[in-house]
């Protein structure tokens, strides 16, 4: 699910070449900033990061980062402060774009920016350069804590529990109008539990909140699985957390 198909599927990182000394945040989850060579598609990480900006790669990349076999669209990218990271990029030249057809119902999604486009000697765009659109989104809003500061960064991407638990957190805050942001967060925990073996390990639901465990054990049991997209169901997990309580 995306804003404009991709000819890249997840997994797949074309290299660039950064700055002598720099050292980056993995791309490999190891923490300790081995792989300092960021691909072009990820170029937004890099000028954040250059800005003292700590940013969360989100939603299809976090997703095929794990292991789903999605192909990956727009560059999906958390940060603390939606404004501040847009000036970011609009001083490195990108711009900003309209939403495709499938996503422009989805408001969280309208802060989408282009790169700027390179040049061929014979005034042409270059297109060995990924013109990735990327979406920036409030950290606070989508229930995942950023670290204080880009220094303190050692991933580009949130952790498997992290990531669901964020989805779910964002999945039940969903008002009912919110049907279109409803349905693609559905469909990305259904991806979850469909593709990566590790929700299904003994123990996993221990790195999950309490309040969320019961909504795994359904996932799980393949309850509800299909109704994950309707307002119904997702009250209906309101009040079994808030009875629990």
């Amino acid at each position: 699910m995306g804003n404009r198909s991709s000819r890249r599927k997840g997994g797949e990182r074309p290299e660039a070449t950064p700055p002598d000394g720099e050292r980056q945040p993995s791309l490999d989850g190891n923490g300790d900033g081995s792989e300092a060579v960021l691909p072009p598609r990820y170029a937004a990480c890099e000028l954040l990061y250059k800005a003292g900006i700590p940013a969360a790669v989100w939603l299809e990349d976090a997703l095929s980062r794990h292991g789903v076999p999605t192909l990956v669209f727009d560059l999906f990218l958390l940060v603390p402060d939606v404004d501040a990271a847009a000036q970011v990029l609009i001083g490195a030249g990108y711009r900003r774009g309209q939403l495709s057809f499938a996503l422009r119902n989805i408001r969280q999604f309208e802060n989408l920016y282009f790169p700027p486009r390179a040049i061929t000697a014979d005034n042409k765009h270059d297109e060995s350069i990924p013109d990735t659109g990327v979406i920036l989104l409030a950290a606070r809003e989508w229930f995942h804590e950023l670290p204080a500061t880009a220094q303190d960064m050692t991933d580009w991407f949130p952790t498997l529990p992290q990531l669901l638990t964020a989805l779910i957190a964002k999945w039940l805050s969903l008002e009912e109008q919110e049907s279109d942001l409803r349905l693609r967060i559905a469909v990305y925990i259904g991806y979850i539990y469909l593709y990566i073996d590790a929700v299904k390990e003994p123990g996993f639901q221990e790195q999950l909140p309490p309040e969320y465990r019961l909504f795994h054990a359904d996932r799980l049991q393949g309850i509800n699985t299909e109704n994950l997209g309707e307002f119904q169901c997702q009250q209906l997990y309101l009040q079994r957390i808030k009875a629990a309580e």
